[in-house]
């Protein structure tokens, strides 16, 4: 489970005693590397956001590519989707690989992510770059819940992570595995049976969920973006 929560888009909470993300005890990634060792080249970025989904979608999503003020729009996409390459600051406040550089998540997020996710991504996004730390990031989510700028994810709004390439952790040091992932209301995981014994669908590793930070829940797939089987 540990490799899935730190998923670059997987935004799980842990630690019920790191009340405003502080970094863990013994963490290898204390505070943010410089900025040029989260960059990769554009027309790379472009390649391995769009291998996150079925190139029935991505082909036509929008297109996000990393700079150093932010995300921008790469190419533009005609069906309301949006595919883009999360990094580690955008997994859970206490994962400690929030500043792990190397991280690299494909995901096309959906029409309904779009609009109700994808924002707090961006955003945290922002203040990463603008030299914010760990802390303040959480308490500026946490704020922007609180007067409703980020709300809950809504219903149905998910995101393909099918790709073969990406970083997802330093234990996998490569993709994982191909997967749907729903967000959901930090209240709403046991609608879905996640972690249920026998179920298909996995829960966070978790028990501790904070409102301001969406919860992810992980279905694996059989098959990679480009058809191929995934390995069992």
């Amino acid at each position: 489970m540990k490799n899935i929560t730190c998923t670059a888009l997987i935004a799980l909470i842990g630690f019920c005693g790191l009340a405003y993300g502080q970094a863990p005890a013994n963490n290898p990634y204390p505070s943010m590397a410089p900025v040029s060792q989260y960059l990769m080249p554009r027309a790379a970025e472009i390649e391995m956001a769009r291998s996150a989904g079925p190139a029935s979608i991505s082909a036509h999503a929008e297109v996000l590519v990393l700079t150093e003020s932010g995300y921008v729009v790469a190419v533009k996409g005609s069906n309301s989707w949006t595919c883009l390459v999360g990094r580690m600051w955008t997994a859970g406040f206490d994962d400690p690989e929030f500043w792990n550089p190397k991280g690299r998540g494909p995901g096309c997020l959906n029409p309904q992510a779009v609009k109700s996710v994808l924002p707090q991504y961006l955003a945290r996004t922002n203040w990463a770059l603008a030299g914010d730390t760990r802390e303040e990031i959480a308490k500026k989510c946490q704020a922007a819940y609180a007067d409703h700028q980020f709300t809950d994810p809504a219903p149905a709004s998910f995101a393909f992570m099918l790709s073969k390439e990406g970083y997802l952790n330093d234990g996998v040091k490569g993709p994982w595995h191909p997967h749907v992932m729903p967000f959901v209301a930090y209240d709403q995981i046991s609608t879905w049976a996640a972690g249920f014994n026998g179920s298909p669908i996995l829960s966070p590793a978790t028990s501790t969920f904070r409102r301001y930070e969406p919860v992810t829940i992980v279905i694996p797939v059989g098959l990679w973006s480009d058809g191929s089987p995934a390995p069992k």
